[in-house]
């Protein structure tokens, strides 16, 4: 072989490898996109749901023979481990465990998380007439995300009714009476009225959001029943299964 003929060979082995080097280039990155691609659908595929400690640090909230926010976390506490125990749900928390954060910023992580769902747990201290039991609150009819808000209520008080627990559902007003001075304002799930008064500041998040009041702080058959290890879980499986019935 010739001088000439050997440097052609050369140059035609070089192009060739050059080739290969490029596709295989080529392929890792369409493989890498593709990686990409497929996780952040995975992620879009999944519901996201939030969960809001309605207390926390210094806002301790309601005290009784137990401190509302410790309930509240514990409860939250073992939801989201049932949550996050599949793959179908993304889980974010509006504030962590003993952190106290204002409505308005809890407000904005809903907004910010996309929330397909968000669900608030409070207690009561029983000193509201109008509080005797567990109470599941909806966003109102003139919520743009009220349809959402009114079914996941609806599951809840027909998953708990099925555990024989007491709960109402509706909407929570602060009815005027004078300057500086409300009266609660309470009515039941089938009245859509626009009642042009001020409900609970994180129902203004711009997602469906339920706030339960869960149990009265006070009350001794309240405690022995749901604030231990047994009944935190039963409580949360109770959420859990409302969100799967919302999510089929």
């Amino acid at each position: 072989m010739t001088k000439r003929n050997s440097r052609r060979e050369i140059r035609k082995q070089t192009r060739i490898l050059a080739l290969i080097i490029v596709g295989l280039i080529v392929l890792i990155i369409g493989l890498v996109v593709f990686q990409l691609t497929s996780e952040k659908a995975k992620q879009d595929a999944k519901v996201v749901i939030v969960l809001d400690n309605a207390h926390g640090g210094d806002a301790s909230g309601n005290q009784g023979i137990i401190s509302e926010d410790e309930y509240n976390e514990k409860v939250i506490d073992a939801l989201a481990a049932k949550l996050e125990a599949g793959t179908d749900y993304t889980v974010v928390r509006t504030h962590q465990d003993g952190q106290a954060m204002a409505v308005s910023t809890r407000v904005e992580v809903i907004n910010n998380a996309k929330a397909d769902l968000v669900l608030s747990v409070r207690c009561h201290d029983g000193m509201s007439p109008n509080f005797t039991n567990t109470m599941i609150f909806a966003q109102p009819a003139v919520s743009k995300y009220h349809a959402g808000s009114v079914a996941f209520a609806k599951a809840l008080e027909e998953t708990f009714q099925a555990r024989e627990i007491a709960c109402t559902t509706g909407y929570f007003y602060n009815h005027p009476i004078k300057a500086g001075y409300f009266q609660e304002h309470l009515v039941p799930l089938d009245d859509e009225t626009d009642y042009q008064e001020e409900t609970y500041d994180l129902m203004n998040a711009e997602a469906p959001v339920v706030i339960v009041s869960q149990i009265n702080v006070n009350s001794q058959e309240d405690v022995d029943a749901w604030a231990t290890d047994e009944g935190y879980e039963q409580i949360a499986d109770l959420y859990y299964k409302a969100i799967r019935s919302v999510f089929k």
